[in-house]
């Protein structure tokens, strides 16, 4: 009877842990009519507090079924043994309700992600064309998806750039209310094409901007996710530094050993230096 016992709470517990668990989001808000990117939360809850902006997203590559994702939470399924979130991040939007205030992204609007340029590969002093390789950014698990062409969103070496849209959003932000989200994957392709084609090791960078339907809301500034795929601390900490933004707006997500050690003394330091203002809601 204990073995039963325990067996039933150990699946309560994970039932109640699941339930919250959709993985890594950026808190994005609307600040005065524009889109604001924040800090990249690694799992919910995601609105029970107003986060810092964040310009710059620094994430690992790693392998899941020959394909190489971003990932920034890179926690383990703790039954079946794999990534519990392979990828990511989404969007998280619902910090305005949960702070009381009224619903400032419009139901029935769509915001969409675009790319700003081609995807670049650090070369230890410079970041130049990636070459063949590109990004792909999708809804769903399919890195294979090749429609509906709205759900998915490949960089190229010129524009114009592609771009995807999020699903359409929801009055009240639907089920979800504060903790509404939508995610996304981004997958590394060697050849330009393939996903499970053999990529390049390095340091990659990709611009992008959120952008909405709604009327009289503005696009975000551009942001970046720099991207590194077997590559060491201090080349990574050389792409970064190389976009010259301030330590306060640059977040290193979850990070494997042995570089989580150099970016957690980097993050001291940065704590040291950088302010945090207080965000304002509009």
């Amino acid at each position: 009877m204990r073995a039963i016992a325990y067996v039933v709470t150990t699946f309560v517990l994970l039932a109640a842990v699941s339930a919250h668990a959709h993985g890594p989001q950026i808190q994005i808000t609307n600040d005065g009519g524009k889109i604001v990117t924040r800090q990249l939360i690694a799992d919910g809850p995601y609105s029970n507090s107003l986060t810092v902006v964040k310009s710059v997203y620094v994430m690992p590559l790693l392998d899941f079924n020959g394909v190489w994702y971003s990932r920034p939470n890179s926690s383990i399924d703790p039954i079946l043994g794999v990534p519990a979130f392979p990828s990511g991040p989404g969007f998280a939007y619902g910090y305005d309700l949960a702070d009381g205030g009224s619903q400032l992204f419009d139901a029935g609007s769509i915001l969409s992600l675009a790319f700003t340029d081609g995807f670049k590969r650090w070369n230890g002093t410079s970041y130049v064309d990636a070459r063949a390789t590109q990004l792909k950014a999708f809804r769903g698990s399919n890195a294979s998806i090749t429609s509906p062409a709205e759900n998915f969103a490949t960089t190229s070496d010129s524009g114009p750039f592609d771009s995807l849209n999020l699903p359409t959003v929801a009055a009240n932000y639907g089920s979800e209310v504060a903790e509404v989200h939508t995610s996304l994957r981004f997958a590394l392709i060697g050849d330009g094409a393939d996903p499970v084609s053999v990529s390049p090791d390095g340091v990659y960078l990709i611009g992008m901007r959120l952008t909405s339907s709604q009327s009289g809301l503005g696009a975000s500034d551009p942001y970046y996710f720099v991207l590194y795929k077997n590559a060491a601390p201090g080349a990574i900490l050389d792409a970064v530094n190389a976009l010259g933004f301030s330590a306060s707006a640059v977040q290193f997500a979850d990070a494997p050993e042995p570089t989580a050690t150099v970016f957690v003394v980097m993050g001291a330091v940065a704590v040291g230096f950088a302010r945090f203002p207080r965000g304002r809601r509009s």
